[in-house]
């Protein structure tokens, strides 16, 4: 009767808790002869049974553990992950270009170890090698141990690092026999929050899109690169708005020293970066927003990243800008990874200049040196802005997935689903998001000045 009773309360707890339980080690011992059996047959899916005696805090982080197919390693030490990172890159295995190793490890240097995140960085092998990589990291907020995408704000599109036959192969019960051994054996997570994770990539639908999920707060949109970039200038903008900036730009060529360029030399990032920095600061202070390229690290972060690999004429983060003289008029800085540019960070003068539309101009000089370079497809990022519409008009619908492993985690998932649900709500309605805006910048919307 008793171990009915238990195999019910497993089972609800089960259905209720998307198939992650935590019960007492003496209840767990009575039910490991039959009763796991019973209830694994009861709900036709793989249960993860957590016990409550917490692991030993001198275990190790890192082990293989059997995931179905799938033998599964844990690093906490992004240089122990780093052999097996490198193997995946050298096989362009499937991701986005803010997961390269260089680029997370540095932000990991550099804003990470500032904000308490710990790498938790999931491997998975099966009989031919390395099948996928799961560049996670944990942080402590409040009594939740949160599992998610290195990178932080800084990584626009978040992503996991596929084989390609195994993107192609995996399934949900694949990931969750994964986040289930997480739950069972390491202890150390409460609720995985993936943000930001594109739908497909060149092509290949993401694996993760097969857990529950729902829209991200904002969308992206692309460019397909299919043409050289003059030619391709012309099929995105209209002979009205080519004119317009034609006109433009002959005023500025009348500025001494007008450029366009490419940094190449570190003096060149570190002029540009020092009047980005500053230019920036002027404008969240206009906008009465914080400015979160003083937050610790960000700073630090960003000018590694652009001078790594500048050398051999391949940055991490590589910066396009137009200038004078007598100041930056505009910058775009963006990540590669040969077939698609990610823009990631941009400014604008605040000078009378600004009336030329230089950032607009920038734009047409960068993808027609992309185009011209072989890339294949361009972005503008995440978010909502006007401008993004001129050049990129492709939709690339962006994903989030919150997965509880506790209790405790579940109502968390349910918090975050809820907060992430009424955020895009208000970023896809005009008038709300108008109304943030406002708010922002301390102005009423409805007071008499505003009419």
């Amino acid at each position: 009767m008793k171990m009915r009773r238990n195999i019910r309360r497993v089972t609800k707890a089960a259905e209720r808790h998307q198939h992650f339980v935590e019960i007492p080690y003496a209840i767990f011992r009575r039910l490991r002869s039959k009763g796991l059996p019973l209830i694994t047959a009861y709900l036709g899916m793989n249960v993860a049974i957590r016990t409550a005696a917490a692991r030993k805090q001198d275990e190790p982080d890192r082990s293989y553990r059997a995931a179905g197919a799938w033998r599964i390693q844990i690093f906490d030490d992004l240089l122990a992950a780093e052999p097996v990172w490198r193997r995946f890159e050298q096989v362009d295995a499937l991701a986005t270009p803010y997961q390269s190793f260089d680029l997370l490890a540095a932000w990991h240097r550099q804003v990470g170890t500032q904000t308490g995140v710990t790498p938790f960085i999931v491997v998975g092998f099966d009989d031919v090698g390395a099948a996928f990589l799961w560049p996670f990291g944990r942080m402590r907020k409040g009594p939740l141990n949160v599992v998610s995408f290195l990178g932080g704000k800084h990584a626009n599109f978040n992503s996991a690092m596929w084989r390609h036959d195994v993107a192609q192969r995996f399934t949900a019960d694949d990931i969750h026999a994964v986040v289930a051994r997480i739950a069972a054996e390491s202890h150390q997570a409460d609720v995985f929050n993936l943000l930001n994770q594109p739908a497909s990539w060149e092509g290949v639908v993401n694996p993760f899109a097969l857990l529950p999920h729902q829209p991200s707060p904002s969308d992206s949109l692309r460019l397909g690169l299919h043409a050289p970039g003059e030619e391709l200038i012309k099929e995105v903008l209209s002979p009205a708005m080519r004119g317009r900036l034609r006109t433009k730009e002959r005023k500025l060529k009348r500025l001494p020293g007008y450029r366009y360029l490419q940094a190449a030399t570190a003096a060149d990032v570190d002029r540009l970066l020092d009047a980005f920095f500053a230019l920036k600061a002027e404008h969240m202070a206009e906008q009465s927003l914080p400015n979160i390229f003083a937050k610790p690290g960000n700073e630090a972060f960003l000018r590694e990243a652009c001078h790594h690999g500048l050398a051999a004429g391949n940055p991490l983060i590589e910066i396009h800008a137009l200038e004078c003289d007598e100041e930056l008029l505009a910058l775009f800085a963006g990540i590669s990874n040969g077939r698609r540019f990610s823009a990631s960070f941009n400014t604008r003068t605040l000078s009378d200049n600004a009336r030329q539309s230089p950032g607009l101009i920038l734009l047409v000089h960068i993808i027609t040196n992309l185009a011209d370079r072989g890339l294949q497809s361009f972005d503008l990022g995440i978010g909502e802005a006007r401008y993004k519409t001129f050049f990129c008009k492709e939709p690339a619908p962006l994903f989030d997935s919150f997965l509880p492993v506790t209790p405790l985690g579940h109502l968390a998932a349910i918090s975050g689903r809820l907060g992430y649900r009424m955020k895009r709500h208000i970023k896809q309605s005009r008038a709300l998001w108008s109304l943030v805006q406002a708010f922002r910048q301390g102005v009423r919307p409805w007071s008499a000045n505003s009419l």
